[in-house]
């Protein structure tokens, strides 16, 4: 038995490391940025197993960083030029018939670089990962906007997920992504017709994230079962209604603190009746004012079984002012379907925020959980005495229960 514990532990100056599989050393570098990966070629034992890595990740900035502290007289444009040379031999050299993922940004890019040539590069690079039957492919270039994809991205039938930050969309003459489940649209410019091209082009396609600049833009989105709306203009209230209308037949939609605060200026907006199942909400600003918003989303969302909100309030911000909701409004506000409720980071608990959970509690028949996230600012006594407050309101399902974490 001795004999045998002594095997297990290396003896003094031993390479564990040559006696590891040639697959599991390429596993391992697969989770490294592809420059720390390349680096490793100066090992005897590692050799080339960098240019069958199945991840490819590029990132001027970090590269960038690197390169300074080496060299830290070389200027923005040297170290622009030789990133570009970097990559284009790491993909010349590369071995891997397929790979997973393709994760490439050049963010920020000064403006005296901006060089026409490296569109051309660009496109040729995205071309490559499309050859390489690439699953994820996250494409961050913000900063030159009139770069046109090409257009065997929008033909891929390997791609799961795609991010393109930053970049143009123009009507393609098909568009056709079978495999896609999760589109991620970041400042990319494009027309309303254009954008509806693509998304119906995504028949499996489970999760939409937009980063609205221009509303104008997705008004004639049909198709996606989720949405994930991080901005929203705060102007033109009749686009804002008919994006509403637009959405209503979303499963999951999740809305950011800046979209509900054009939510909360629409006073006099008649929320449509909804498909949603799953509604995460993030809000930020007045309280009182984002209880009568998550209120009338609830109202006017039968179908929903899933709400998640995710609250930023200071644990020293005071909540005097912050008002609840009229208790002769709240009685209509059921919720016939809602099964699950979690409410992430609340570092203190206000008067409206308490009334939201009683009206839960109160009003979701068939309530199974109720989980309530806090942080460590809150001290024990407060803690204690929201725990009794909460554990003393009425419940209409027989069947929730409320967890604290």
């Amino acid at each position: 038995m001795e004999s045998r514990a002594k095997k297990m532990i290396p003896s003094e100056g031993e390479d564990r490391l040559s006696d590891l599989p040639d697959n599991l050393i390429v596993h391992i570098l697969s989770f490294m940025p592809t420059l720390y990966a390349v680096k490793t070629m100066l090992l005897r034992r590692f050799g080339n197993l960098s240019t069958l890595v199945p991840t490819l990740t590029f990132d001027l900035w970090d590269y960038g960083r690197i390169i300074r502290a080496d060299k830290e007289d070389e200027s923005i444009d040297d170290i622009f030029t030789s990133f570009a040379r970097f990559i284009r031999n790491v993909l010349m050299l590369h071995k891997r018939p397929t790979i997973d993922s393709f994760h490439f940004s050049m963010k920020p890019i000064p403006v005296e670089i901006k060089d026409p040539k490296l569109i051309d590069d660009v496109q040729m690079w995205l071309r490559f990962a499309i050859d390489r039957q690439v699953k994820d492919l996250n494409f961050n270039f913000n900063g030159y906007d009139d770069l046109v994809l090409p257009h065997c991205i929008f033909m891929s039938q390997s791609l799961i997920t795609l991010t393109l930050h930053g970049c143009m969309l123009e009507h393609q003459a098909h568009v056709h992504m079978g495999t896609l489940r999760e589109l991620s649209l970041v400042k990319v410019k494009g027309s309303g017709q254009v954008y509806n091209q693509l998304i119906l082009g995504c028949p499996s396609l489970q999760e939409l994230n937009i980063n609205i600049t221009n509303l104008s833009n997705v008004l004639n989105i049909t198709s996606p079962s989720v949405m994930n709306v991080k901005d929203l203009p705060n102007r033109s209230l009749s686009l804002f209604k008919k994006f509403l209308r637009q959405i209503r037949n979303v499963e999951v939609v999740t809305w950011s603190c800046h979209a509900l605060e054009t939510l909360s200026w629409g006073r006099k907006i008649k929320f449509p009746r909804t498909k949603w199942k799953r509604l995460v909400l993030r809000p930020s600003w007045d309280v009182k004012r984002s209880i009568e918003v998550i209120l009338e989303l609830l109202k006017n969302s039968v179908k929903l079984e899933e709400l998640i909100l995710y609250y930023d309030l200071s644990p020293w911000q005071d909540d005097s002012g912050y008002g609840c909701v009229e208790s002769s409004t709240t009685s209509t506000y059921v919720m016939p379907q809602l099964k699950k409720v979690t409410i992430h980071r609340w570092a203190r608990f206000s008067k409206a925020q308490l009334q939201l959970v009683e009206i839960v509690l109160q009003n979701a028949v068939h309530l199974e959980q109720l989980v309530i996230r806090g942080n460590n600012s809150r001290t024990t006594v407060d803690q204690l005495n929201f725990v009794k407050q909460v554990s003393n309101f009425r419940r209409g399902s027989a069947n929730a229960t409320v967890i604290f974490d």
